[in-house]
């Protein structure tokens, strides 16, 4: 995430990043990382551009238009050999594999991601999700009877719900807010937290991209309002990580967990948990451990059996991250959703539930008179178009998702349906 794209990809080219890794590979068999795809400038609104990389890296079904890229990420095609090639080689090479050389590998892809997200790599654990991830955090937090945690209704569910087990438990109290869907302005979302804080706030919960209407929040800046009256904050950043630009450091918040199957492109079963190395003593671990020292963050790490081919393939899947690199994948993505958010919030029957300047792939949208179900239904069944309703309020709503092999075409197919049905 903060190493230079041009460096890595120099590295990349030389076979550095896979070195001392004999089961990772880029399965230069088939389907090669070729840098000379990325070297053009590749603006958002360069279809050729895209095409060509939607065309080489990315298989597709073609009876449907996938617009819910949120759930998780299809695998480039060689992430996608290399995590066969990985898979093969876990199932023929069995335990001597497991016990005498998966080790050394897990540990050097564990390094690569602490290089990708520019922090120690004594400070992260990889985990099966983001939700593991912030568990093993809420849960391992030294909190005291009384002490309240501030959350809201655009937060993920399964966060909301560990901290309403433990409020139901006696261990803290659950303090939520209605966080406003279109916000005019950064400072308006931190002054809305300053607000919730009171003297037994002990932690806020901030989910740095909405998984519902991709609200981006300015976590820095909320982080360092809350650490200024002695709160700490956690941040979900599983829709964060490869959707937008940011620096893990630079947040400020000393408990993050993250996704790679989702934005990254890894096979599913792949998280990551930060917790800033001078906090890991507090912490108590979820999967029992007495092995590991309290200083150190294995502790919160005791799974046992991991999915070797999912870990292993992490490597290769970060490397085609850098190539197309966060910067013109955000921008690509933020112009695939402004396409239909422009041309559909003036448009009669729909409401856009989205903050247009603090979003990037992620938005929604209603139907007037139809449920969000109804509606993501009528997509599917009538245009063959694919969406999701979630919760929001009583009405729902749809979430859309466009990703990097998506065309402005797709997008605009997208428009003409939600006319159609609106229109209905």
């Amino acid at each position: 995430m903060e190493q230079n794209r041009k460096e890595f990809l120099k590295k990349l080219g030389s076979g550095l990043i896979v070195a001392g890794m004999p089961s990772i590979a880029l399965a230069n068999d088939r389907t090669s990382i070729d840098t000379n795809d990325f070297i053009a400038e590749g603006e958002a609104t360069d279809e050729k551009f895209w095409k060509k990389i939607a065309k080489k890296y990315y298989e597709v079904a073609d009876d449907h238009i996938n617009l819910e890229n949120g759930y998780y990420g299809i695998q480039p095609k060689p992430v996608l050999q290399a995590f066969q090639k990985n898979v093969a080689t876990a199932n023929k090479q069995a335990a001597r594999f497991a016990r005498k050389e998966y080790p050394a590998i897990a540990a050097a892809a564990k390094k690569e991601v602490a290089a990708f997200l520019g922090v120690a790599d004594e400070e992260i654990i990889i985990t099966r999700n983001a939700t593991e991830a912030l568990n093993i955090a809420i849960q391992g937090y030294p909190f005291k009877q009384g002490d309240e945690v501030i959350l809201n209704q655009l937060d993920y569910f399964s966060m909301i719900e560990t901290f309403r087990m433990l409020e139901k438990r006696g261990a803290i109290s659950v303090k939520e807010f209605e966080m406003p869907l279109l916000p005019k302005s950064e400072e308006e979302i931190v002054e809305l937290y300053r607000k919730q804080i009171t003297s037994k706030t002990r932690v806020i919960l901030l989910t740095h991209v909405s998984n519902i209407n991709g609200l981006i929040v300015p976590v820095a800046k909320i982080a360092a309002m809350a650490k200024e009256r002695g709160v700490d904050v956690m941040t979900d950043s599983a829709h964060a990580l490869g959707q937008i630009k940011f620096s893990l450091k630079e947040l400020n918040s000393d408990f993050v967990g993250m996704n790679l199957h989702k934005w990254i492109g890894n096979p599913v079963g792949a998280g990551i948990l930060y917790v800033k190395k001078e906090r890991i003593n507090e912490m108590k671990a979820l999967f029992g451990d007495t092995g590991a020292a309290e200083t150190s963050i294995n502790k919160l790490a005791h799974f046992g059996t991991t999915p070797f081919a999912v870990i292993m393939t992490i490597p290769t899947s970060l490397a085609f991250q850098q190539q197309l690199g966060i910067e013109r994948i955000s921008a690509r993505l933020h112009y695939l959703k402004s396409i239909w958010v422009n041309e559909l919030q003036q448009y009669p029957n729909v409401e856009v539930v989205v903050p247009a300047g603090f979003s990037c792939a992620i938005a929604s949208f209603r139907i007037k008179h139809k449920t969000a179900a109804e509606v993501a239904d009528d997509l599917f069944k009538q245009h063959k178009i694919f969406t999701v309703a979630r919760t929001l309020g009583k009405d729902g709503c749809v979430r859309v998702t466009p990703s990097v092999y998506n065309s402005a075409d797709d997008v605009r197919r997208f428009v003409a349906a939600v006319k159609s049905i609106a229109a209905s």
